[in-house]
Parts: structure tokens; C-alpha cells; sequence
């Protein structure tokens, strides 16, 4: 009969072993009674490779810093070269010739660096545009433009905000570049107001 304070002993070694991070490795002997050929052993090892999965991506600013790309527009009363209002006034005389007066639309903050990397098998980039305020009398999405640039840039998704489409990204790449904001359209079509809204970029490794 096994002694029990042995098998315990046998036991603990064992967990030991186990708690400890130590394989049990595999043993074999090769042996010739006659003392003569070639013996051999083999012992065989498993080994294994974990990589987590990580997907990073950067619009503009780091961290919780959101950017913020806006256009401010100049109206000019014709006739040429025409008179352009810059402070707040009213029963001001003014020559106008009775045609509808042109826009310049200046953009601030409007290029963005990009990046995006991941180690995903698959993965791709959308973009999703939010409720303005107020919700009509603006420009469309449609209207807002995005093109890439760099040498490995991340592609927008979309040719303008009204076309947002899931779109790849190269896996174990690093993309990286900047994305340029054009608010296209007739201005002159547009209420007098300011719009506000925002676009969200999702990046999605599988």
C-alpha cells in the first residue's frame, strides 16, 4: 500500500511545479543491451505566441483634445469692388447694384494629421456625421469635401461627409498623413446662422 504522507508529497511537488511557471518537460532514452548501433531520445517542446490585438487612430489632436475645422464667410455687395460688411451697423448707405452679392469662405483649423496603425487580421475605417444645430438652412454633408495626402496616408472614408463608407486599412502598416476639409456649394444658398456639428471616426480591426 502507497503511503499517504507520500502521495501528499508527490502531490504538493507537483502543484508546486505548476505554480511556479515549470513545465513538465517530455522524456524518452534510447538504450542497446549489446553496447552497440546508434540509440537515440527525442524530447519534444510545444511553444506558443500570444500578440494582443491593438488598433490606434489619431484625427488632429491627441488625447481628449477635439479639433475643431470651421469656415467664416465674407459677404461683398456689388458692384466691383464692391463693399464688404465687417462690423455690426445698420441704415448704412451703400451704392449696390441690384445683384446678388458674392461669398469668400474662409477656413481655419481645416488640415488634420492623421494616423492609424493596428495588428488586426482585417480592419477598416467609417465615419459617421452627427445632427447640426440648428438642422436646416446650412450646407449639406455633401458639401464638406476630405481628401488624404502623405506618402502611406489614412484613407478618409468618403469623398466628402455626405458619402461616409467603411473603407480598409493596411494591417502592420503605419499609415499616416493628413486630411484636408473643403466646404464646397453656394454659400449664397445658405440661411444666415451658425451651424454646428461634428463628424465621428470609427477604426475597427476583426
Amino acid at each position: 500500500m502507497k503511503h499517504p504522507k507520500l502521495n501528499a508529497l508527490a502531490l504538493g511537488t507537483a502543484l508546486a511545479l505548476a505554480c511556479t511557471g515549470h513545465a513538465l518537460a517530455e522524456s524518452q532514452y534510447g538504450f542497446s543491451s549489446a553496447g552497440t548501433g546508434t540509440v537515440t531520445a527525442t524530447a519534444k517542446v510545444n511553444l506558443s505566441v500570444v500578440i494582443p490585438k491593438l488598433i490606434l487612430l489619431k484625427v488632429g489632436s491627441s488625447n481628449a483634445l477635439q479639433d475643431t475645422v470651421s469656415w467664416n464667410a465674407a459677404l461683398t455687395i456689388p458692384p466691383t469692388p464692391g463693399t464688404t460688411p465687417t462690423a455690426t451697423a445698420n441704415n448704412v448707405q451703400v451704392p449696390w447694384d441690384g445683384t446678388v452679392p458674392t461669398v469668400a469662405v474662409t477656413p481655419t483649423g481645416n488640415v488634420l494629421a492623421v494616423s492609424a496603425w493596428t495588428n488586426a487580421g482585417t480592419a477598416n475605417i467609417n465615419c459617421a456625421v452627427g445632427a447640426w444645430s440648428p438642422a436646416a438652412g446650412g450646407p449639406p454633408n455633401a458639401n464638406f469635401t476630405v481628401v488624404a495626402a502623405g506618402a502611406t496616408p489614412v484613407p478618409h472614408p468618403g469623398a466628402n461627409l455626405g458619402a461616409c463608407a467603411s473603407t480598409t486599412l493596411t494591417p502592420n502598416t503605419l499609415l499616416s498623413g493628413t486630411w484636408t476639409y473643403a466646404l464646397t456649394g453656394t454659400a449664397t444658398a445658405w440661411s444666415a446662422g451658425t451651424y454646428t456639428g461634428s463628424v465621428t471616426y470609427t477604426a475597427t480591426g476583426v
